[in-house]
C-alpha cells in the first residue's frame, strides 16, 4: 500500500525508528500509543516484514480515533487518554507516544500507565516539543508562551484548538515523570537542531551555561540530597543538544530492582 503520511516530522520519526529497531523486534512486543493514520506502526511494519516477521505479531496500535487508521495489517484499539491503556500489565517490550504528550491534561498518568505496560527490561519512548531550545525560551520570556505552545481556543466546537498543545512539559519534568513512575533509568535524545535555536546558542549559550552553574552550586549548597538526584539532568539543561534541538526524545528503561539514573546520549551530563 502507499506510504502513510505522518503528522509528525520525518526527523522525529526517523530517531524513534532508530531507537526501536536498533534490536532484534522480531520476537518482541511493539505498541504505538496514539497511533494516528499509522505511519509509524506501517514503517515498523515494514521493517519487521523485511527481517521475515510477521507484523501483527509484532506490533499493536491504539488511539483515541482508530477509524483513522489506515494500516490494515495491524488492528487499532480505540481508547481514552483520560483512562488506563487498554492492555494487561507487563504486555510489551517496547512502548512509545510520538508527539502525544504535550496534548493530554494528565500526562503523569499518563506515563504511569505506560510503565506499567511494559515488561522489565522493557523500554518507553515519549517525544514533544523542547521547550528548552533557546528560541523557545527566548519566546517565553517576551510573550509568555513556549515555542508551539501559543493561544488556545476556548470554542467548545474547535476541538482540535482547544486541546493543541496544551501540556508543555521540558525534558526534566518527562525524566522526573519517569523516574517518579519507576523506571530505573532515563535518557534524552534530540531530532534534529533548529537553525534559529543553534544561532542563539553562539550568543547565550555561555551565559546559560554559567547560570547552570551558579544555580547548580546553589542547590548543592541549600540541598544536596535533590543536587544528587538531579545534577546529570541540570548539566544536561544547558547543553547545546538541548540548547538547539527541535524536540526531546524520552526514553525510560525499566528493570527491577535498579536504583534511578539519568543518562544523556550525545553530550556527557
Amino acid at each position: 500500500m502507499a506510504e502513510i503520511r505522518s503528522s509528525s516530522h520525518r526527523a522525529t520519526n526517523a530517531k524513534v525508528f532508530e531507537l526501536i529497531t536498533g534490536q532484534d523486534i522480531r520476537r518482541k512486543r511493539v505498541l504505538d500509543i496514539g497511533a494516528g493514520k499509522g505511519h509509524m506502526v506501517q514503517h515498523l511494519g515494514d521493517h519487521v516484514r523485511s527481517l521475515g516477521g510477521v507484523p501483527a505479531e509484532v506490533l499493536s496500535a491504539c488511539d483515541l480515533f482508530p477509524e483513522f487508521f489506515l494500516y490494515e495489517e495491524v488492528p487499532c484499539e480505540r481508547m481514552e487518554f483520560v483512562h488506563e491503556l487498554p492492555y494487561a500489565s507487563e504486555s510489551f517490550d517496547i512502548v512509545y507516544a510520538i508527539e502525544v504528550i504535550e496534548h493530554l491534561k494528565n500526562p503523569y498518568d499518563f506515563i504511569h500507565e505506560m510503565h506499567r505496560t511494559v515488561k522489565p527490561g522493557g523500554m518507553a519512548i515519549i517525544t514533544t516539543p523542547n521547550i528548552l531550545n533557546l528560541s523557545s525560551r527566548l519566546a517565553y520570556l517576551f510573550t509568555g508562551f513556549f515555542g508551539l505552545f501559543g493561544p488556545l481556543s476556548l470554542d467548545p466546537g474547535d476541538a482540535r484548538r482547544q486541546w493543541g498543545h496544551i501540556m508543555p512539559l521540558s525534558a526534566y519534568y518527562l525524566a522526573h515523570g519517569m523516574r517518579a513512575a519507576g523506571f530505573s533509568s532515563t535518557e534524552f535524545h534530540a531530532d534534529r537542531m533548529k537553525r534559529s535555536a543553534l544561532f542563539l546558542s553562539l550568543l547565550f549559550l555561555p551565559l546559560v551555561k554559567l547560570s547552570t552553574w551558579i544555580y547548580t552550586v546553589r542547590i548543592r549548597r541549600k540541598k544536596p540530597a535533590v543536587h544528587r538526584d538531579n545534577a546529570a539532568l541540570m548539566r544536561a539543561m544547558g547543553s547545546l543538544t538541548m540548547c538547539g534541538s527541535r524536540s526531546v526524545i524520552l526514553v525510560g528503561r525499566k528493570q527491577a530492582s535498579t536504583p534511578g539514573v539519568l543518562e544523556q546520549k550525545g553530550d556527557s551530563p
